[in-house]
């Protein structure tokens, strides 16, 4: 039987709408082209083997820790924080941060790290939903019917049972729903978007950049600054991270180390490929002048990821997304972004546009408050249930 709802992605705004439209009773299904969740908060695991080996140590690619203004007793927000550190999802991170912070510090900023990587997030909120999800499945286009919405897959995507469902809610990168990336949507769909939805997304930009993950043996490289956390505001590396401590993964044999180039070395080499030795030299040259103190080329292993949707620049209708946003407590506030944007409607069939660029900020909780607000549009099409505060159990 075909579901109710298809997802497409596994990021945190898809996983996290996954248990929200699950526990309004209806039925879900998600579709991911990667082999993991977590999206631009992916981990890589370090291994000396294939996958059948021992995992030596994680480190986060993408986001490094979550910063919330939030209170503690905002309705929906709160019990969410509660609900993963009480499942030891997430730790508070009291780490020292060297350097300029672009995310602040003081009393009402609270910061998180996932001991088992960000992408444990995401998976947690599958595993909570007990929504079906496809792996490796590439969403190529969606083709509308009188009575549904068809999913049309690539031909290297595993096959499926039913492609087919009342509502298809895209999560992915803008650009790629435009059809304006290398692994973009045909977007034939697009025809039936208000012009005015259109000129909204045209708008939107991405920046780019780069993240090496160095991985030493802890019983030949100690860490040798005091600092966890390191921002720079000059050079091609911005930002170097102890991510084992950063994380409180104790348990973990080896050292990671994970450093993120700045975004004009990530807009520079945009179109190079993996596994772009150009940026992967240039961050390593700079390291050994930087930091000196530990042995970079003497590392047991790296990974080096291109970000090249890395974070929001602009946002859905020229919105400038703020790091320092705070989802209002209060239904009747009005946030600055949509959240959720409808891309077509038909008598049979629903397609919703949603994730960081229709949000107010570019990060965790605007990836949450888009798929509450995705929620808020389901809920509507479908007459059922409210989306309440409380978050499922």
């Amino acid at each position: 039987m075909a579901p109710q709802v298809l997802i497409v992605g596994a990021g945190i705004t898809g996983s996290m709408l996954a248990l929200l439209a699950k526990d309004m009773g209806l039925s879900v299904r998600v579709l991911e082209k990667s082999r993991g969740a977590g999206g631009r908060m992916a981990t890589h695991s370090f291994r000396r083997g294939d996958r059948s080996t021992p995992i030596l140590a994680n480190a986060d690619l993408g986001a490094q820790y979550i910063t919330t203004r939030s209170s503690p007793e905002h309705p929906f927000l709160g019990p969410l924080y509660k609900r993963l550190t009480d499942a030891g999802i997430l730790i508070p991170f009291t780490g020292e941060v060297a350097g300029p912070n672009p995310y602040g510090a003081g009393s009402d900023i609270r910061h998180f790290a996932a001991p088992k990587g960000m992408r444990s997030i995401a998976e947690y909120f599958l595993e909570s939903s007990s929504v079906a999800v496809d792996w490796g499945v590439a969403v190529e286009d969606l083709v509308l019917s009188e009575k549904e919405v068809a999913v049309s897959i690539g031909a290297d995507s595993p096959k499926m049972a039913d492609t087919r469902a009342n509502v298809v809610v895209l999560t992915q990168p803008v650009l790629q729903v435009l059809g304006a990336s290398k692994f973009g949507m045909r977007g034939s769909f697009l025809a039936q978007t208000d012009e005015k939805v259109m000129s909204a997304l045209r708008q939107v930009e991405y920046s780019a950049r780069f993240a090496v993950a160095y991985f030493f043996d802890k019983s030949e490289v100690s860490w040798p600054f005091s600092w966890t956390c390191h921002y720079f505001d000059k050079g091609d590396v911005r930002y170097v991270a102890h991510d084992t401590a950063r994380r409180g993964a104790k348990d973990e044999p080896f050292m990671a180390v994970l450093v993120h180039s700045g975004v004009p070395l990530g807009m520079k080499l945009a179109d190079e490929e993996d596994p772009f030795p150009t940026a992967a030299a240039r961050m390593q040259s700079e390291l050994e002048q930087k930091l000196p103190e530990l042995p970079w080329a003497a590392a047991e292993g790296s990974k080096v990821h291109k970000w090249k949707y890395s974070q929001v620049y602009i946002g859905y209708g020229g919105n400038k997304p703020s790091p320092s946003w705070v989802w209002p407590a209060g239904a009747a506030e009005a946030s600055p972004a949509p959240g959720c944007v409808e891309l077509f409607r038909s008598d049979g069939g629903l397609g919703l546009l949603c994730g960081d660029a229709i949000a107010p900020a570019s990060n965790f909780e605007g990836c949450l408050y888009s798929a509450y607000k995705a929620a808020e549009a389901l809920r509507s099409h479908f007459g059922k249930c409210a989306v309440t505060d409380d978050l499922p159990r």
